[in-house]
């Protein structure tokens, strides 16, 4: 295996200032002068997936001794990611993809050191090397050649062309999945471990379009201040940032103004930057629309109406969101009495017109109770069947441990809404036929919760609270003025502590939309 030996002479160069004399220059290998064999170079970091923050660095003599009596230095190395822009440029690998090949590189350092499998004649042929050759003779060299194979999320298996040996594919390979600085990176035969997966992070940074919009007529400065990311998690705010600036006539017409410019980011290199901006006059807003329900009360409406509307800007397609208020005082209840349509206009203030078309149609009656977004509570007992629509099982018992002298009297049933409901009536049945069924209710109080959170009695038609029953079971169904709630409960009280309570279904009722018979 070579040794590090031009490196070294660099070192002991640049301690006497003529490394630019001896060396030429620093910067990172070139191919031939518009070769054919290779494309233009692309700098990465190669992480690997083992050694998260790790990455592959080529020809760095604080690597492990290997090979025989350790004689050799390793070609390749792991070793921390750096934080400097300088340390970070000179750990990276300078990929150089093949001509006509998929996914394909020659891999050198900074010096144009490439990396190489050792030939199959060589006992050692596991072990990688660095060759002085070119980047066009490693083009042709299938030692000097590193496949990228996808290995899922976002890593790869970094293969030799040139089979080994024995006919098998070498992979480049953290050995024995060593995780300290310097430790060796050899081949082995290709497999699935995470020392074989490495992430390609480019040290080409991404930046985001500017985008925005403006009036006709009314020029945009881009920023001066513009964020660079880069792929390992570094972000850069570059602070100088050189616009292209167009004509000033450009923000005379509706259309978008695309404007180029350079950054400098984090390595001191040229970055492009991007902006557009949509010159246009925003219009009024496109009508808005929400269907109801004849009954429906103006509350409900505000809670089903868009608080953002659509509006065009001239010139283009483009559609921008803006904020509305209603005018809710032209909602009277003749509004909603029947079916049709009506509109809300935006309040003044609003600062541009906009239209809520509001649809009325038939109404038919739900039970809330078996819809999405409802929760069962109970102060002590299961329900498990409570809104099942099953009459002849028991939904819910409140048995507790202890006789006639620990029965739970009274107790209360309840239903959460996740939003709110127009309530019209109620029903509650103990009507069960299994042995659960204990048909010992005598009273109910039925509650509705209000927007706020409080409990009040439901307005009950021709009904006083407590409703006292005095039959076998339970069969109760009662018509209440609309109320528009968030919760109902029931509060329960029992005939005799011979026995404990049960019910089969608690049924909430309200008026929804009715469905469009096709």
């Amino acid at each position: 295996m070579r040794h590090n030996t031009r490196r070294k002479i660099r070192n002991i160069l640049a301690a006497t200032g003529i490394v630019a004399l001896a060396l030429g220059a620093a910067a990172p290998a070139s191919a031939d002068a518009e070769s054919e064999l290779v494309g233009a170079p692309e700098q990465y970091l190669i992480e690997n997936v083992h050694a998260s923050g790790k990455v592959l660095e080529i020809g760095n003599d604080g690597a492990q001794a290997t090979g025989p009596d350790a004689a050799w230095t390793a070609a390749a190395a792991i070793f921390s990611r750096a934080e400097t822009a300088p340390a970070i440029s000179a750990q990276a690998v300078v990929a150089y993809p093949v001509t006509g090949a998929e996914s394909t590189f020659v891999f050198t350092n900074d010096e144009g050191e490439v990396l190489v499998r050792r030939t199959n004649d060589d006992e050692y042929y596991r072990y990688l090397d660095l060759s002085d050759m070119t980047v066009d003779e490693a083009a042709a060299d299938p030692y000097a050649q590193w496949t990228a194979v996808d290995a899922g999320n976002g890593a790869v298996y970094l293969q030799n062309v040139q089979r080994d040996k024995n006919g098998m594919t070498a992979a480049l390979d953290m050995y024995n999945w060593k995780t300290e600085n310097g430790s060796e990176i050899q081949t082995y035969d290709v497999g699935t471990a995470a020392v074989q997966k490495w992430i390609m992070r480019s040290l080409t940074p991404t930046v985001d379009t500017i985008t925005g919009r403006t009036e006709t007529g009314t020029a945009v400065q881009p920023p001066k201040t513009v964020h660079a990311r880069y792929s390992w998690g570094k972000a850069y705010e570059m602070t100088l940032v050189s616009w292209q600036q167009p004509e000033a006539s450009v923000w005379d017409a509706d259309g978008t103004v695309s404007i180029d410019g350079t950054g400098v980011g984090f390595f001191d290199e040229e970055v492009p930057v991007h902006a557009e901006y949509l010159v246009g006059t925003v219009g009024d807003a496109v009508d808005s629309a929400v269907q109801g329900f004849v009954g429906i009360t103006a509350k409900e409406l505000q809670m089903i109406a868009p608080t953002m509307v659509e509006r065009s800007i001239s010139g283009s397609d483009v559609k921008v969101s803006s904020p509305v208020k209603w005018d809710w005082s032209v909602v009277t209840a003749e509004s909603t009495s029947q079916v049709g349509t009506f509109s809300i206009p935006a309040l003044p203030e609003t600062g541009f017109a906009a239209n809520l078309v509001v649809s009325i149609v038939e109404t038919a009656p739900v039970n809330i109770a078996r819809g999405d977004g409802v929760h069962v509570k109970v102060q002590v007992g299961s329900a498990g069947g409570l809104n099942d629509g099953v009459l002849d099982r028991t939904g819910f018992g409140d048995w507790v441990s202890g006789g006639n002298a620990n029965r739970v009297n009274p107790n209360v049933v309840s239903y959460l809404f996740e939003k709110p409901h127009q309530v019209t009536g109620v029903a509650l049945y103990d009507t069960g036929t299994d042995g659960d069924a204990k048909h010992n209710i005598g009273g109910v109080t039925v509650q509705y919760r209000n927007l706020t959170g409080g409990w009040v009695d439901l307005p009950a038609k021709e009904l006083t609270w407590p409703y006292v029953n005095n039959a076998a079971d339970l069969s109760f169904v009662v018509d209440s003025e609309p109320v528009l709630a968030t919760g109902m409960r029931a509060r329960l009280t029992n005939k005799s502590n011979n026995s404990w309570m049960s019910l089969s279904e608690f049924e909430v009722y309200g008026p929804a939309a009715a469905p469009i018979e096709r």
